[in-house]
């Protein structure tokens, strides 16, 4: 006696369930590990840790409405509902850089999880479906373990998982014939824009294609209508929130990227045609990654070799979905466009552009297939499935890091609870630190986020120096020094690449002068490849 096919739906959403499961799970116990007890490096998620940790400490002290309304209401230049996200699992987990990066993994798996639903009811095949799973554990940048990747707790990759719901909500809309479904994905629109704020600009231009799509198609009235009204709920959802954040997003937006004194250190100064060379390198090798190009390319091509195999018998081809490859088209070339005109180049943002490629495979794999035998899709949802997944729980268990990269990482941490341990001692209300160089993992904002995750306290300590990566006032970086508890100097062969590093190295003699004559010289030591000197205020107790 056969199943009823409600009984196999109930079936395939529990598998489905059990993977999801199952990812999280080895991403959550096995993966993150790797990362979690290692200082949050390269910088950009020093922000956003301590957004998320203030902001449950916040709660701990007036309730969790009150700390979630802290979070959404905090002005902010690149986006609200990462602490809010965080605090929300805090209350289950306790906070810690292992709960903070279970938000990235929760957020592939709701793309993950959207897409599944959208593949499968709009293309009415459940083995294309759990291809399209399969894909996804394909990617390459979500396991790099590097900037960007979902071991790296900033908004990239949480900007790119909500980006990929939306586009598969989008898919839903039947072309904006369903009012539903385009309400759903104005909603999604709102979420999007909230995580990252820099996506309105995308959305600009996704909007405007969308709307040249509606009217040139039939009902033209209903589906501009049902558009107009996806619009309108984005706007109600994320308008009120950018207001409150305004000036944050002109002053870094606009005047640190076009003309401010950074905007001139980063630009690249790319022409067109360089940039969009940049662009197409930057996502097959960083982003989609050799496995996911290899999967790509065998499947497709025997797709493509079976389509035109002579065979009698031909399957006729059911009508075709084309909003599919619209849809991806316009959700890929309209980011692309803003990363090609934009004057600075940053390689992680590129991984906006992963929902619109991948689905513009799987609406390609899903015409050649219109065609063939059922069990095409199923053996290809079996390699991809299987190739992604094998290449997802490769990159979970293996350690990636050196061994010289686990003994600095030791010494940092090292470093922290030393000046954690003396600036309590020494009963310091904001303990100030100066650093001669750039770096991600010894300034004050890092060490008030190792030692809330070492110490569970939260430390505010003042980041005297370094200002920011240009050149400033010599009077300004001596008055600094002056007031610092304790000040890190490297050695005066070390050389940045900012022109903070350059000012600071000519400088040097002139340091490390005064730092001899009005503080103690508390260590030395080497780490990344450079010697090191620690210096402290002479009252504060050595321990």
């Amino acid at each position: 006696m056969s199943a009823s096919p409600s009984c196999l739906r109930r079936c395939e959403w529990l598998a489905f369930a059990a993977l999801l499961a199952a990812e999280f799970l080895l991403f959550d116990q096995v993966g993150a590990k790797h990362y979690t007890w290692i200082y949050p490096r390269w910088n950009d998620q020093i922000q956003y840790l301590s957004e998320a940790y203030t902001g449950f400490e916040y709660s701990r002290a007036h309730g969790l409405a009150a700390g979630l309304w802290r979070t959404l209401v905090n002005p902010t230049a690149q986006g609200t509902l990462h602490d809010f996200w965080a605090v929300l699992v805090f209350q289950v987990a306790g906070p810690s850089r292992s709960a903070a990066l279970a938000v990235n993994m929760l957020a592939f798996l709701a793309w993950q999880g959207a897409l599944f639903f959208a593949v499968r009811r709009v293309f009415a095949s459940r083995a294309l479906a759990w291809t399209s799973a399969g894909l996804l554990l394909a990617l390459a940048s979500p396991w790099s373990g590097i900037q960007g990747s979902t071991t790296d707790f900033r908004l990239d990759w949480l900007a790119a998982s909500a980006m990929g719901v939306t586009l598969s909500t989008a898919l839903l809309t039947a072309g904006f014939r369903h009012r539903g479904w385009s309400v759903v994905f104005g909603v999604a629109v709102g979420v999007t824009l909230l995580t990252r704020f820099l996506t309105g600009t995308y959305f600009v231009l996704i909007f405007a294609a969308l709307l040249v799509w509606t009217l040139v198609g039939s009902p033209r009235g209903r589906r501009t209508g049902n558009l107009f009204i996806a619009a309108a709920a984005a706007l109600v959802l994320a308008g009120p929130l950018m207001w409150l954040s305004r000036a944050e997003i002109v002053n870094y937006y606009w005047i640190g990227h076009f003309i401010g004194p950074e905007s001139a250190i980063r630009n690249q100064n790319m022409g067109i045609g360089r940039s969009i060379v940049w662009l197409g390198e930057r996502l097959a090798n960083d982003h989609l990654g050799l496995p996911w190009l290899r999967v790509v390319a065998l499947a497709t091509f025997t797709l493509l070799v079976m389509a035109c195999w002579p065979r009698k018998n031909r399957l006729a081809a059911p009508p075709g979905n084309p909003a599919g490859g619209r849809l991806a088209a316009i959700f890929l070339l309209a980011p692309a466009l803003v990363l090609v005109l934009h004057q600075q180049k940053s390689w992680v943002v590129v991984g906006i552009l992963l929902p619109g490629a991948v689905l513009l495979v799987l609406a390609a794999w899903n015409a050649l297939g219109a065609r063939l035998p059922p069990w095409t899709r199923t053996a290809l949802a079996g390699l991809a499935l299987g190739l992604g997944g094998g290449f997802f729980v490769q990159r979970m268990l293996v350690n990636p890091h050196t061994p010289e990269l686990l003994v600095d990482a030791r010494k940092v941490a090292t470093l922290a609870d030393a000046i954690y341990a003396r600036a309590r001692v020494a009963a310091l209300p904001q303990p100030r630190v100066a650093v001669d160089h750039i770096t991600d993992c010894l300034d004050g904002q890092v060490l008030r986020v190792v030692c809330y995750e070492r110490q569970h306290v939260w430390v505010p300590f003042d980041m005297t120096l370094p200002i920011s990566i240009a050149e400033a006032p010599e009077a300004e970086i001596m008055e600094r020094l002056a007031r610092s508890d304790f000040v890190f100097l490297a050695d005066a062969g070390y050389v940045g690449i900012y022109p903070y590093d350059r000012q600071m190295r000519a400088l040097h003699p002139r340091l490390r002068s005064w730092c001899d004559e009005h503080l103690r010289l508390v260590d030395q030591f080497q780490l990344f490849g450079r010697s090191m000197m620690l210096y402290q205020r002479r009252e504060i107790p050595l321990l």
